[in-house]
């Protein structure tokens, strides 16, 4: 197979890569596999530069390669976030500004693979919006992986003595352990964590050394015409074919993303050549070249136009014309960002690599300072979006269910406002007395009276924990103690087997939940008494009573309450874009709640007292979300302390009568 000098087939490559990614995201609605493809060339181009370097040379520039990716990488990137800061305010929902001002800051700095990777196992970020940066999840771990190869490969030129030849061997020998090594670890973190692995660097490492071992081969290897015909059409239909058949977003990277990562392999071993089937043809075609030439730019402005789309559209999904013009205009920006942005700063002079750096460095400062400014300015206004001391004039609540109207009458601002709505959620987290969805470990917290005669646990999920702000003052004004045990994700039920972390991590904290409990032998345990997502699935889990029948038996009362609704769209956002009284944010209360009363055909010790608020959550026929000029949820179905807290004294006329007659148990 005859060699050519130019590669026009990468460009192609690249383009099908950001074609895949843009459509995927536009219409499907799934990941495609187009990033892998990206890592793999970029591993061949860049890793591939600095092995050929050490083979000149002897040695690698660290200063000069990191100066190449500011250039390459910074310009465009850069530009991009500034535009979504800049018009951010114009078109985002305040309820996203405070986690967007982070994306701002993770993005620029190119971590934001590690902030996703954190927000996957924080539980109240997981009905997040999701964020017009969070695309730079694939530039950062990008950026880490070829910087920690490059430190990794520097290094090794430097300690080993010899020719550059010699030097080159190992450094090969070096980045092929590197690839085993990350795949191996790649394969253990899906399986174990894979949110997480998603986006973690060191699990992701493997894909760009695999394109630099698949330059050392092309440098070395001559494949036979029918050889590279064959294979290259392999790697392309892998290329294509990943989207389609693999659920890239749940089971990558691990054994799986070795479909696309191989076939964008195979496609730069045998796209080169001049076999007139052969992939190179069509891939070196000038609408893929010019596409490829843009392709960068591409991926930055398709997510953050989709995103902004779906927004002011209050939509979730694009359809084919919506998507249509999306996709124009991804394609005339980044046209526009290529030509004078990007391609300006690459004429920049290579030999004053601490020139570029600096650059770089004061167009990040920049950013920095702007997101600083949006900052102090909402930090300057979010105070007043809070309800510093209930109100039952102004904001009544849940008081407003025994009269006929349910949200703001329109002469007072809805509370939270929109800057608070989404972090009203109970104190249990800021307090650290509430574990973390993927940990087993049990935290307590104790309230009121360390002395007292009698005590209530609070236990289980998230939808117990948010009634702390109700609960508390009706325990320490009775003269008890309130502990907590609370865990995200986590029902209070007898454990199962479980293949998730996050399951296992339940199971193992419910075991030891209920352990402390049969040694601290509270008078009673509050926790919730139904499970489902809606009125279809409503009813009790047998694992429930089989965990009140043990308490029960030590003698132990348990008050189970109602869950509350589950909303299909997050609730602060459809308020702040609809108005608190439009349809879409609402639920019918049938398909909030089975038509019986699943509390009703328990069948439960007398030790069991059932608390049911719905009628405080509902009116006959609907949900609202917004109640007495309160705002009730802070995400799709967890209720802000603010409501809450307006239902303190229904909770307290269900809950009371169970404490008294504990108490006068006690006395006789």
């Amino acid at each position: 197979m005859r060699r050519s000098t130019r590669r026009d087939d990468i460009q192609g490559l690249r383009a099908i890569g950001a074609l895949l990614v843009a459509t995927f995201h536009i219409w499907v609605g799934r990941v495609s596999g187009g990033v892998d493809v990206f890592f793999v060339v970029s591993g061949f181009l860049l890793v591939g530069s600095m092995i050929r370097e050490v083979r000149s040379s002897g040695r690698v520039d660290v200063v000069a390669f990191l100066a190449r990716l500011v250039k390459r990488l910074l310009p465009a990137s850069l530009f991009v976030i500034a535009i979504v800061l800049a018009s951010a305010p114009f078109w985002m929902p305040a309820t996203r500004w405070a986690p967007h001002m982070v994306h701002v800051i993770a993005s620029t700095f190119y971590v934001e693979n590690w902030y996703l990777a954190w927000s996957a196992v924080d539980y109240l970020a997981r009905d997040e919006v999701a964020s017009p940066l969070q695309h730079y999840w694939a530039m950062s771990a990008q950026v880490q992986a070829l910087i920690l190869l490059c430190l990794i490969l520097a290094a090794t030129a430097w300690i080993v003595r010899g020719t550059p030849e010699r030097r080159a061997r190992m450094v090969v020998t070096v980045l092929a352990t590197a690839f085993v090594l990350s795949f191996a670890y790649s394969v253990y973190a899906t399986a174990t964590n894979q949110p997480v692995a998603y986006f973690n660097t060191f699990a992701r490492m493997w894909e760009f050394a695999l394109g630099g071992l698949v330059s050392v081969v092309l440098a070395r290897v001559e494949l036979g015409r029918t050889t590279a015909l064959i294979g290259g059409w392999i790697g392309l239909s892998l290329v294509l074919s990943c989207g389609i058949l693999l659920k890239v977003s749940t089971i990558f990277p691990g054994y799986a993303a070795l479909w696309p990562t191989m076939g964008a392999a195979l496609v730069l071993l045998c796209g080169q050549g001049d076999h007139r089937f052969g992939v190179g043809r069509l891939l070196s075609i000038k609408p893929l070249n010019w596409i490829g030439g843009i392709s960068y730019a591409l991926y930055l402005w398709h997510w953050p136009l989709l995103i902004a789309y779906l927004t002011l559209a209050y939509q979730t999904h694009a359809s084919f014309a919506a998507g249509a013009g999306i996709l124009a205009a991804s394609v005339l920006l980044a046209w526009a960002t290529t030509r004078f942005v990007e391609r300006p700063f690459g004429k920049v002079r290579e030999d004053r690599p601490w020139r570029t750096i600096a650059v770089g460095a004061a167009a990040v400062a920049l950013i920095v300072a702007g997101d600083g400014g949006w900052r102090m300015r909402t930090a300057q206004a979010v105070g007043a979006d809070k309800l510093a001391a209930p109100d039952p004039v102004r904001y009544p609540g849940a008081a407003v269910f025994d009269r006929a109207w349910f949200a703001s009458d329109g002469r007072v601002p809805i509370k939270p406002g929109p800057l608070w709505m989404k972090r009203d959620v109970s104190p249990l987290y800021a307090k650290k007395c509430h574990q973390e969805i993927d940990r087993a470990k049990v935290i307590t917290c104790s309230f009121g009276d360390p002395k007292a005669a009698h005590v209530l646990a609070l236990v289980g999920g998230s939808h117990s924990a948010h009634y702390f702000v109700a609960i508390e003052p009706i325990v320490t004004a009775r003269g008890w103690r309130l502990v907590t045990f609370t865990k995200s994700g986590c029902i209070f039920a007898a454990p199962r087997a479980e293949k998730s972390r996050s399951g296992r991590s339940c199971a193992r904290w419910n075991d030891n939940v209920m352990r402390d409990l049969l040694r601290l032998r509270p008078d009673v345990v509050f926790t919730t008494a139904t499970h489902g997502k809606d009125g279809t699935d409503e009813h009790v889990l047998p694992r429930f009573v089989d965990r009140w029948n043990r308490l029960n038996a030590a003698g132990v009362h348990v008050a189970a309450i109602r869950d509350n609704p589950w909303f299909a769209n997050d609730v602060p956002e459809c308020v702040q874009i609809n108005g608190p009284d439009d349809a879409q944010c609402t639920i019918a209360r049938s398909a909030a709640f089975a038509a019986a009363n699943p509390l009703a055909r328990t069948h439960h010790d007398p030790k069991v007292h059932f608390i049911d608020l719905t009628d405080h959550l509902c009116a006959a026929t609907r949900c609202p979300v917004v109640t007495g000029n309160i705002v009730m949820y802070s995400d799709r179905h967890h209720m802000t302390n603010a409501f809450v807290r307006t239902l303190t004294p229904y909770l307290a006329a269900k809950l009371v009568p169970t404490m008294a007659a504990v108490e006068a148990g006690s006395a006789r």
